[in-house]
């Protein structure tokens, strides 16, 4: 009998631990049977070049849920990213000016977030949420309400050049992104120490983890991955936009949920991320494929966040379950 339940646990695991995989898979079958258009080359393209930013961004993620962290004001922290780059881009700087530039704006900002759950021992949720609205205003001061056009050239090239003429700048940035923060995690004493920091702090403390530390260096990261983020999307639509990133923060959770990273901190993958960015582009894709209404995508995206953790919470019971009967 126990037998029986322990496969039963097995299989539950195998299944919840490649989630993103699987459902890569079964909407990738399901689109290609339900539409003509799905496995064009120029479909495949555009649905690659619109996880892009999201996969970027979804990197920083991974660290920071792993380190039992969140961060809402990531959206409006693009978007004032977006607007420095854009006024940035009216003056005579290089791109690599604009883009050092941009990198530390993230960075300070995202960094300024987590001192101030360290030096006043408050909620992350709490903190940025109040931050968000600080950057909204903030991103509205500086552009006046208004999208920012004419963009360095530089820009528009990450957001919608290719490589050799075949390959999109944006993809090969994001799977650069990928194998670094792949590496980073699975590989380094950082990467470790995020674990602990996730799994349990006092623990981490104890054995040496300098966790305040830590946590600002994973806001830090996620900051780059922020800056980086909004060059390419501004550079896709060509412009810098007011409301560019403003709902991005709920699609990352739930493509780093999905990919196999709990909100609880203690574990993350980083490849998972990447299929679970697959798993919310394939959705998007396919219901502008099917034609279905602007407001029931809306609503499918909350249906997925509310699967997503749904899954996460359920996952960790059945480890809880196996540990237990070990």
């Amino acid at each position: 009998m126990n037998k029986k339940k322990m496969s039963k646990d097995q299989f539950l695991l195998f299944f919840l631990k490649n989630r993103a995989l699987l459902l890569v898979l079964i909407f990738s079958i399901l689109l290609s049977i339900f539409t003509n258009t799905f496995l064009t080359k120029g479909n495949l393209m555009s649905l690659a070049r619109q996880i892009a930013a999201n996969g970027i961004i979804g990197v920083g993620y991974t660290f920071l849920l792993a380190s039992d962290s969140v961060d809402l004001s990531a959206g409006y922290m693009m978007c004032m990213v977006g607007i420095v780059s854009g006024l940035l881009s009216q003056t005579s700087l290089p791109f690599i000016a604009i883009l050092l530039i941009c990198a530390v704006v993230g960075i300070v900002c995202s960094s300024f977030n987590a001192m101030i759950e360290n030096k006043f021992n408050l909620p992350p949720f709490l903190v940025t949420l109040a931050m968000q609205q600080i950057f909204k205003g903030t991103l509205m001061l500086l552009s006046n309400g208004s999208p920012i056009p004419n963009l360095h050239e530089g820009i528009i090239f990450l957001g919608q050049g290719y490589l050799f003429g075949v390959f999109p700048a944006s993809v090969a940035l994001m799977l650069l992104f990928i194998v670094i923060g792949h590496f980073i995690f699975a590989r380094t004493q950082f990467g470790r120490n995020v674990i602990a920091v996730g799994g349990n702090p006092e623990a981490a403390r104890v054995s040496g983890i300098d966790v305040k530390k830590t946590r600002v260096q994973v806001a830090a990261l996620l900051g780059f991955t922020i800056s980086i983020m909004a060059l390419v999307s501004c550079g896709r639509v060509a412009s810098a936009q007011t409301t560019l990133g403003g709902d991005t923060v709920m699609d990352i959770i739930a493509a780093v949920v999905i990919g196999g990273t709990p909100m609880g901190g203690g574990s993350g993958t980083v490849v998972g991320t990447l299929f679970g960015c697959l798993v919310i582009g394939l959705i998007s894709n396919g219901l502008n494929l099917l034609k279905v209404s602007s407001y029931w995508q809306m609503v499918s995206k909350g249906v997925i966040i509310l699967v997503a953790v749904i899954l996460d919470v359920y996952s960790e019971r059945i480890y809880d379950r196996m540990r237990n009967k070990d």
